[in-house]
């Protein structure tokens, strides 16, 4: 009987040490993070602010161009001197449209770089803050096939990223 007693004793206190010593995991959408995160939300406006201001001067040229245009195809006779201003104007709305486009592309991707920089500082702050071994990221690419609803941080962790963008 003393035996038995010691074996269950045992059993429970084994137990209760691998429960204890268990690592803490959980996960999150990326995707939703990504996309509830306030600096992202930021970003986003300041970039569609330089995108809609360098559309509308690019929009003014063109309007120039097609302006011009109609002048030019309403004359039977064209001196070369009545085309080298569209030919001028035409130049300088190719190299601004090659130039925008390509400050967009790098704008957008400093952005993007400058945000996923910000977000995983914050989520190594929060994975500190609330003692956690693991945080696994799941966006229907594989790297997570499935994991319990209890365990789903994404809610907890924007609320968190937010607060700490805030300053709070």
């Amino acid at each position: 009987m003393l035996i038995l007693l010691v074996l269950l004793i045992a059993t429970i206190a084994f137990s209760v040490y691998q429960y204890i010593t268990k690592p803490k995991m959980g996960y999150v959408v990326v995707s939703e993070v990504y996309n509830g995160f306030d600096m992202k939300k930021e970003m986003e406006k300041k970039y569609q602010d330089t995108s809609i201001a360098r559309k509308k001067i690019l929009d003014s040229l063109e309007l120039e161009i097609k302006v011009i245009q109609n002048k030019i195809s309403e004359k039977t006779l064209i001196k070369a001197a009545d085309t080298m201003g569209y030919n001028e104007l035409l130049d300088e709305y190719l190299l601004k449209k090659k130039f925008f486009d390509e400050d967009n592309t790098a704008l957008s991707k400093k952005y993007d770089e400058e945000i996923i920089t910000k977000l995983n500082l914050y989520v190594n702050d929060f994975g500190e803050l609330y003692h956690y071994n693991y945080i696994f990221g799941t966006g229907g690419n594989g790297s997570l096939m499935f994991a319990d609803q209890n365990e789903n941080l994404t809610n907890k962790l924007i609320d968190f990223i937010n607060m700490k963008y805030k300053g709070k």
